[in-house]
């Protein structure tokens, strides 16, 4: 039987701040949370603080996934840019946030430029 529940974080120490990321189910592209729905850019996603608040995200993605919208949501430990954008600590999930590293023209970094 599979977990439903992702093993523990690559991250070691403070997992807070966090942000969820996911897989969008039809298009496989990594998405966000946001207020009300879920977006491509990650500067948009909501931000946990707090535990309490962290919880609340893991269940509103766990909701989306038994809905079928995303696939494999899980709280990723960030620190904040200069900007005030999340940033992942841990390299695999900066580089789902950038998107394709060998191409920088294509995806979120064309899109959305760089991330910090």
């Amino acid at each position: 039987m599979a977990k439903d529940t992702r093993a523990g974080s690559k991250v070691r120490g403070d997992k807070l701040p966090a942000i969820l990321m996911a897989s969008h189910l039809l298009d496989g592209d990594t998405v966000f949370l946001i207020k009300g729905g879920w977006t491509r850019d990650s500067r948009e996603a909501r931000i946990a603080h707090d535990q309490e608040t962290a919880d609340a995200m893991e269940a509103e993605g766990k909701a989306a996934a038994a809905a079928n919208l995303v696939i494999d949501p899980y709280l990723v430990p960030v620190e904040l840019s200069e900007t005030g954008h999340p940033v992942a600590k841990h390299f695999r999930d900066v580089m789902r946030q950038k998107g394709p590293s060998i191409h920088p023209d294509m995806g979120k970094q064309a899109d959305f430029g760089p991330i910090a």
